[in-house]
């Protein structure tokens, strides 16, 4: 028994003598605070949607007419005559060969020109094809119809209009012919065109385009 109570005395006195060691306190860890933006998302609108309920049918206006006197216009006499007039008129065409290589498409509107009636006037038209010529002169003479027995000189009558690429135009009219010949009842107009370069020089000139027009003093 007094065994037991040394050993127990001793193991007591043992573990009071012993020196409990100090434990060391860890180091309290730093926290990083991370601050996180967070953006909310643009709410997005959605477009306004057209209502469907909108009529389509749009009310017709229906304008109020007031009458109004119009005044019936008489024609004139000259415009009837032309209207009346102009489909009897035959073109001439000439053969490219009376050309010679100075003008081609020489064309007549009329194949007749009178001084008191219709027509009186027509257009002639050209076109040059020699490189050279820059400008047609035109002449012409009349000769006595139907027996062709006397007849004028040849006339110039002047340069033809251009536009500048080689065509040439003029109106020919029956008060350009000369007055003794203008007071004949009928007669014949021939022409001839002569083609002209820059000097003032003729290149050549056309044959002679006979008895193609018909000159009347009154209506034929």
């Amino acid at each position: 028994m007094k065994k037991i109570l040394l050993i127990s005395l001793s193991i007591l006195l043992a573990a009071c003598g012993v020196v409990q060691p100090v434990q060391q306190e860890l180091p309290t860890p730093m926290i990083q605070t991370v601050v996180v933006t967070v953006i909310a998302p643009t709410e997005i609108v959605p477009p306004t949607a057209v209502p469907t309920d909108v009529p389509t049918e749009v009310p017709t206006l229906v304008p109020t007419l007031v009458p109004v006197d119009t005044p019936t216009l008489a024609p004139t006499a000259e415009a009837s005559t032309s209207s009346n007039s102009s489909s009897d008129l035959t073109p001439v065409l000439v053969d490219n060969i009376f050309g010679k290589g100075i003008f081609a498409d020489i064309k007549f509107s009329s194949d007749r020109i009178t001084l008191n009636c219709y027509p009186r006037e027509f257009e002639i038209t050209m076109r040059g094809i020699h490189p050279d010529v820059t400008r047609a002169e035109m002449f012409y003479r009349v000769l006595e119809a139907p027996s062709f027995f006397r007849y004028s000189d040849w006339y110039l009558l002047g340069n033809m209009n251009t536009d500048g690429k080689g065509n040439f135009f003029i109106t020919f009219k029956a008060t350009d012919i000369k007055d003794d010949w203008r007071a004949l009842d009928q007669a014949v107009i021939e022409f001839q065109f002569a083609g002209v370069n820059k000097g003032g020089g003729v290149v050549d000139r056309t044959q002679k385009i006979e008895k193609l027009v018909t000159y009347y003093k009154n209506c034929p």
